[in-house]
């Protein structure tokens, strides 16, 4: 009997000593229902209602959240989900007696709408306190021990030192014509990547933005500049809106000396299917790229950061010096999905653009498709990455080791023909909203051979080997009418663009209404 007892008691001892063990191999559930709440003013329901559209907000100073975990529970984690990035808050925990354990305030962490905080065993009580005003919560959640789930969303900072930088207009750009680049780069290869989105479109725009992210396999939060979306007629209305010239270049050039990227990648310089904020997009980065590297502009950032000398410049569909990636073939560490797979499975988290867009395979608007626009670093020879001929280049060893499996959720239904309309996807009330009737470069009246083609004009085909290739922008020099090589240069003005380069005055416009309208009547007939 007293055998008996003795191996009980060993058991019961063993059993208590895993317990932790087993508790961090569980994963961490959601007991936010089983918690307390008291807020120091307003209604503390709204932090429950998981809606972004009713938040709770306070108007007096030192305003507070506080959590009580009941006895017989344990709280792991603490989730805020904040309707912007936060100024300013303190985190305190207190034991069951009201001793304080430990408080940590946002200098412990970074700027992002998802704060995720680890709690203490002891913890029994939770104070969120507000130190700056106008700030809003729109969700509050508290986990038990364990492993938290991928809902939690537990973002690392952006990267200090990238790779690349791959610069959106808005948020499903970056999947929908920059493709497979974020999936191959960030996830399959791990090179230092930050995403950089220019128009904030809505707080829930962003939040699908980063479950897109998150679903590829990103980890890296991205950056927001919060530039006021929508369209504008004219590209003088467009600078307005985002604050003035000087506004939008120095804010891509500071986040240029502060991630340090090697390659740039970004859109089209005709705005894709000529949206007036991805034109805008694609030609502020030369601009922003000579000032990064001029400690002389925009000092206060070369002053934090230092100047930084961007290598390479990629814009999508650009006609010269063509670069075509391979977002189809299966990757190791994508699971053996291809790059262009993880780019759709990201694009379905963005639900609402859905009904609107997609990413295709081929088409007018390729993704794979794209143009060294600005080199310091020689042309492009294997013609197959981005980062050829810098330090994070992908090795052909690399390469032949990290393509493998077989992608089964290939969805072949979503390819688009090459000699089919991308438009045509396009939603009809998107096109045809006055709000929309943007107008686009009248670029057909520089040299056809080496001016970026009209929306509408036929892609000519890419350079052969036995094709001399055009000589690309390097690091010397250059005045804003002149490109090595001949032909316009880049134009040093934002406003300016590749039209003012040729003498045609602030982008030249021609009228994009009418277009779908017209495309109606040809089916009617």
């Amino acid at each position: 009997m007293k055998k008996r007892l003795f191996r009980l008691a060993l058991c019961l001892c063993m059993l208590a000593a895993a317990l932790p063990a087993l508790a961090e191999g569980q994963t961490a559930k959601n007991i936010t229902d089983k918690c307390q709440f008291a807020v120091s003013e307003g209604s503390k329901r709204k932090l429950f209602d998981k809606s972004i559209s009713s938040c709770w907000e306070y108007s007096k100073p030192n305003a507070y959240v506080g959590v009580h975990v009941p006895d017989g529970r344990e709280a792991g984690w603490l989730r805020i989900e904040w309707m912007f990035d936060p100024m300013g808050f303190e985190l305190i925990e207190y034991d069951a007696d009201r001793d304080m354990l430990r408080a940590r305030s946002q200098d412990d962490t970074f700027p992002n709408i998802y704060t995720v905080f680890d709690l203490l065993d002891e913890t029994k009580y939770v104070q969120l306190r507000m130190t700056a005003m106008g700030q809003q919560i729109c969700n509050l959640a508290v986990y038990s021990k364990g492993t938290p789930p991928a809902s939690l969303q537990i973002w690392q900072p952006p990267v200090e030192k990238a790779d690349l930088m791959v610069v959106s207009a808005h948020q499903d750009d970056e999947l929908i014509f920059l493709g497979g680049t974020i999936p191959y780069y960030a996830v399959a290869f791990r090179r230092p990547t930050v995403v950089l989105y220019m128009a904030n479109c809505t707080r829930l725009r962003r939040a699908e933005a980063l479950s897109a992210l998150w679903k590829m396999g990103v980890r890296n939060y991205p950056q927001f500049l919060n530039l006021p979306d929508g369209h504008s007629k004219t590209v003088e209305r467009g600078i307005e809106k985002w604050g003035g010239k000087d506004n939008v270049l120095s804010l891509v050039a500071e986040q240029i000396r502060r991630y340090q990227p090697e390659v740039i990648v970004t859109q089209d310089l005709d705005g894709e299917y000529g949206h007036d904020q991805h034109k805008l997009t694609a030609h502020a980065m030369m601009p922003a790229i000579e000032a990064a590297a001029d400690p002389n502009r925009y000092p206060e950032s070369a002053l934090r950061y230092g100047a930084w000398q961007v290598k390479k410049l990629y814009h999508h569909l650009y006609r010269e010096n063509r670069i075509k990636m391979d977002w189809n073939s299966p990757l190791k560490g994508l699971g053996g999905k291809s790059a262009l797979r993880m780019a759709r499975i990201g694009m379905k988290e963005q639900a609402s653009q859905l009904k609107y867009y997609n990413v295709k395979r081929g088409g007018k608007y390729d993704n794979a498709k794209f143009g060294l626009y600005f080199t310091t670093v020689g042309q492009d020879e294997a013609k197959n990455d981005f980062l050829e001929h810098t330090s994070g280049a992908i090795t052909p060893q690399e390469l032949a080791a990290g393509v493998g499996g077989a992608d089964q959720d290939a969805d072949p239904e979503e390819d688009v023909p090459e000699d089919e309309n991308w438009e045509d996807t396009l939603d009809p009330e998107m096109m045809d909203s006055s709000e929309n009737e943007t107008e686009a470069p009248a670029l057909g009246d520089l040299d056809a051979e080496n001016a970026p083609g009209e929306a509408g004009a036929a892609e000519p085909e890419p350079q052969t080997a036995q094709a001399p290739e055009a000589p690309l922008p390097t690091a010397q020099p250059q005045t804003a009418n002149e490109r090595p090589g001949g032909g316009p240069g880049p134009a040093i003005a934002l406003a300016a663009g590749v039209a003012a380069a040729a003498g045609v005055g602030a982008f030249g416009w021609r009228r994009y209404r009418g277009t779908r309208r017209k495309r109606r009547r040809r089916r009617r007939r």
